[in-house]
């Protein structure tokens, strides 16, 4: 079946998953891949593993996260990447803070092609945005309040984090179809 690669330039991302998909092991693989404009998250992971798939024809995945905002109408959703780096904390703080609800969802869709098919697991957590950024700005999470916390998880360390994320959601549903006898690729030694 081949080497199962993880189409990713982040390193934290990188990270995360190799923790998050233990025993199962994957070796990251860094491609510049233009990504579709859709308001539907599985058809931004299809156009990503798809045109992955096409590059290196082996099995990979892909993952893509967004931050859907209640009374924004779930606005950025897939486009959270670019409403940060267009907008940062302040412009999207700018855009809710009248609103009454501060009800949002984080959710991460993982995209894995063994070459037959597209295969999607999503994670999703609820929670709340924040009125002012805590811990590192960097990322949105430093505005996204989980259901049951009282810190951002820009707040949390990588271990409470991934206790409960929707990454780790997502990569649990992954890593158990990946390890199913029936279906997947066995865990690279």
């Amino acid at each position: 079946m081949g080497i199962l690669r993880f189409v990713s330039s982040s390193e934290l991302k990188i990270t995360e998953y190799r923790e998050l998909l233990q025993p199962v092991e994957f070796a990251p693989l860094q491609l510049i891949i233009r990504e579709t404009f859709s308001d539907d998250p599985r058809d931004v992971v299809r156009e990503k593993v798809l045109k992955a798939y096409e590059t290196k024809r082996a099995p990979l995945f892909v993952d893509h996260t967004g931050l859907f905002i209640d009374e924004l109408g779930g606005i950025p959703g897939p486009f959270t990447q670019l409403f940060w780096k267009r907008m940062n904390v302040d412009g999207l703080l700018s855009l809710i803070h009248c609103k009454d609800s501060r009800g949002a969802l984080v959710r991460t869709t993982i995209g894995y092609c063994d070459g037959r098919q597209i295969h999607y697991f999503e994670g999703e957590v609820r929670g709340t945005i924040a009125r002012e950024p805590a811990g590192c700005v960097s990322t949105w999470m430093c505005l996204f309040i989980p259901d049951g916390f009282d810190i951002t998880m820009a707040e949390m360390t990588r271990e409470q984090k991934n206790a409960f994320s929707h990454r780790r959601l997502a990569a649990d549903k992954f890593k158990q179809y990946l390890t199913n006898p029936a279906g997947g690729v066995p865990p690279v030694r």
